[in-house]
């Protein structure tokens, strides 16, 4: 899970930057551009490995995964390289995706066992819902443009097949919305 494309929103919310991880100086740390390629700047410095931006509906912040710590965690962090700041504190979680507006949560992977579990941490009062619980593996949710359901991918069903299910951000209405094949790293169209 940890190194795998992240499904999140790599462009600000404006369009006029994009977030992305790259090892061009050394260890994968976080960079923002404009969306032509210009104005390249490194947002994180560490030997860690940063991974899976995601912005804020705001664009000044962005929330992303790191092992700095030793297990990977959700961090966020001011566009700008400031204001670094740890906001998971579980055993290992992964793939943030940060809600539209009007909500303030980032939903993300959170290892609760063998598997996955999708989790949404409110950010206006840091409160923590499992929205998943234990059947297969639940990972790389992925807000609807409305920020109400979340997309993700699990292995729930029959055989362990990987399907696309959506979910609402209250943890209710389960829905599975793939039956064949090997379906993975939902995303909604804006």
């Amino acid at each position: 899970v940890a190194r795998h494309a992240s499904n999140t929103r790599r462009s600000s919310p404006d369009g006029s930057r994009i977030a992305f991880t790259s090892s061009r100086d050394g260890d994968p740390d976080l960079y923002v551009m404009n969306s032509d390629g210009t104005n390249v700047r490194r947002i994180t410095s560490h030997p860690a490995i940063d991974t899976s931006p995601t912005w804020s509906p705001t664009g000044n912040q962005l929330a992303f995964t790191s092992d700095r710590t030793g297990a990977q965690q959700i961090y966020v962090i001011g566009a700008d390289g400031t204001g670094l700041r740890r906001l998971t504190y579980e055993s290992y979680c992964s793939r943030p995706t940060w809600s539209p507006e009007p909500y303030n949560e980032i939903a993300y992977a959170s290892q609760t066992g063998p598997g996955f579990d999708i989790k949404v941490l409110d950010l206006a009062t840091n409160e923590v819902r499992q929205l998943t619980f234990g059947l297969g593996s639940n990972e790389s949710p992925a807000y609807a443009p409305n920020g109400r359901h979340i997309a993700f991918m699990s292995t729930r069903s029959a055989g362990g097949l990987k399907q696309i299910y959506t979910i609402g951000r209250d943890g209710r209405g389960l829905r599975r919305v793939t039956s064949t094949g090997n379906n993975e790293m939902p995303s909604w169209s804006p």
